[in-house]
Order: C-alpha cells, then sequence, then structure tokens
C-alpha cells in the first residue's frame, strides 16, 4: 500500500477517498429537447480533505454537488461514498448517508422560523432520535465559537443575515457528518461578512476533520481549498491545487 505525508512530513498508509464520483452524468428534459449538465465527471475527495468547484452559472456545479450528497441521482456514473455506492443503494441508506454522513450549507440559510437559534442547530440531532444533554452542550459551544452565545433563544427573524448563515454553517457540523457540502454559502453577504463567514467555515472544518466541498464563484473562497476545479461543458477540470 501507498504511503502519503503528514503535515509533519511522518509517512501515512494512504486510505480510499471519502467521495468518489465516477463518470457521472446528468441530463434533463426540456420540452422536446434534452439538456446535458454533466458529462462523465470524476471526482474524489479524501477524508478531511478540502475541495472548491467554480464555474458560470448553470454549469452544473449545485447539481453535481446535490448528487454527491444524495439528493439526487445521476442519470448514469455512480457516487461511492465511504466505498459504497449510492447509486445501487435503496432510499433508506441514501437518507442515512446524508443524515449521518452529510452536512449541508446552502446560499440561503432554511432556518425553521419558529425554532431559536439554539434549536435550529439542534435540528439534524433530533431528526436521529432523542436529544441528549451533550447534544445541547454542543450546540451551545457551536454558538460561543460563532459569537452568538448571547443569540442561542433568538428567532432567525430577530439575527442579522450574517448570524442567521452562522448558525446555518454551525447545523451543518452538529452531526459530526464525514463531509460537509457547501452551495455558495455566502452568495448573498457582502464580501467582508462573507470573508470572516470563510474563515469560521474553515476553522470548523480543520477543528472536527470533516472533509469539505464548496461550490462557489468566490475566487478568494475557492483559492482556500486544497483541490480546486471548475465545470466546463460538463466536466470537471482541475483548475490548481494538489490533485486528490
Amino acid at each position: 500500500m501507498s504511503v502519503l505525508p503528514e503535515a509533519d512530513g511522518t509517512p501515512r498508509e494512504a486510505q480510499g477517498p471519502l467521495l468518489e464520483a465516477r463518470g457521472l452524468s446528468k441530463s434533463f428534459r426540456r420540452a422536446d429537447s434534452t439538456v446535458d449538465v454533466l458529462r462523465g465527471v470524476d471526482f474524489r475527495l479524501e477524508a478531511g480533505r478540502t475541495a472548491a468547484i467554480t464555474g458560470r452559472s448553470g454549469s452544473g456545479k449545485s447539481t453535481l454537488l446535490n448528487i454527491l450528497g444524495g439528493l439526487d441521482m445521476p442519470t448514469s456514473g455512480e457516487v461511492l461514498a465511504e466505498g459504497r455506492s449510492l447509486a445501487t443503494d435503496d432510499r433508506k441508506a441514501r437518507e442515512r448517508w446524508r443524515a449521518r454522513g452529510v452536512g449541508f450549507v446552502f446560499q440561503f440559510h432554511f432556518l425553521l422560523p419558529d425554532f431559536t437559534a439554539l434549536e435550529n442547530l439542534l435540528v439534524p440531532v433530533r431528526s436521529l432520535g432523542n436529544v441528549t444533554q451533550a447534544d445541547r452542550e454542543r450546540a451551545l459551544t457551536f454558538l460561543d465559537h460563532m459569537g452568538l452565545a448571547d443569540r442561542g433563544h433568538h428567532l432567525p427573524g430577530e439575527l442579522s443575515g450574517g448570524e442567521q448563515q452562522r448558525v446555518a454553517v454551525a447545523r451543518a457540523f452538529m452531526n459530526r457528518p464525514k463531509v460537509v457540502l457547501a452551495d455558495e454559502p455566502f452568495g448573498n453577504l457582502d464580501d467582508e461578512i462573507g470573508a470572516r463567514l470563510g474563515d469560521l467555515l474553515f476553522a470548523l472544518h480543520r477543528q472536527e476533520n470533516v472533509g469539505l466541498v464548496l461550490v462557489t464563484h468566490d475566487q478568494a473562497l475557492a483559492a482556500r481549498a486544497a483541490c480546486r476545479y471548475r465545470l466546463e461543458g460538463g466536466l470537471l477540470v482541475a483548475a490548481s491545487g494538489i490533485p486528490t
């Protein structure tokens, strides 16, 4: 088995990828025509690594992210999550992967308006069973880490846009996922606030040792990822960084 260097140069055994896409294609029917959005996309993400995907609007970035997260299925090809094919899993297995293996951050925060910030953080936990005191303490720690220690009992409508998105970012990490998929996570915020939230997102990625895949138009945010790709003509092209 091959070895890869740790950050300090110490060799370690190579492991299989956390996420792998093989020959992904996705087509949509439009009236009397077919639109091919993805045309044989290959992608690999090792555990704990980061990747950014850029491309023009409508190039299929969100479609690819949804397929990687098990929210959508490809027309052909397959996604392997920890070596297991999502294409052949049954619906419940895909739901388990989404609930336990993946954290999502979207451009819009999608917080429940009648739930406080703290209660919104606990939604992913509640979906899996009873909320424990340890879960509440973890959520409170996240709020403190995000600078929202005094906002836990506020409703989303009582928070600023940046505060709402901070809650959404923290929520993605609550269930200790293997990978966080972020789709234009700060696209609705101004550059300064977006940059600060980028710091928090990458800090949580390092703290939790979670894989991270970013879809973004923000070149500065994309440049922070170890591996960078561009989606062009339905194909994923390595832009720079260390290939996964």
